[in-house]
């Protein structure tokens, strides 16, 4: 279907270091099909290594609340809770 196709190209963006394109893939994704929690999860990807942690935490918890079992979005979110407190801690 179409929120899996564009899931995929924002895979192969994402792969590609094409961030801003990953992004907007997946939230097409997203819009596409809200209870897909894929995109959500690899959003939440793109967002954490870019440094946004406060939006990468919002993906990671939406995963989390279409998906409780969804492991990977658990771990990311308490890396990214952990990397925002440094981040916090060190004043940038």
């Amino acid at each position: 279907d179409l929120a899996t196709a564009l899931n995929d190209r924002g895979q192969v963006r994402y792969l590609r270091v094409e961030f801003a394109a990953a992004l907007q893939d997946y939230t097409a994704a997203i819009e596409c099909q809200p209870g897909f929690e894929v995109p959500y999860y690899n959003r939440g990807l793109v967002r954490y290594r870019l440094g946004d942690f406060d939006e990468a935490m919002q993906d990671f918890r939406k995963v989390l609340e279409l998906n409780p079992q969804f492991e990977d979005a658990a771990l990311s979110l308490k890396q990214a809770i952990l990397d925002k407190e440094e981040k916090q801690k060190r004043g940038y």
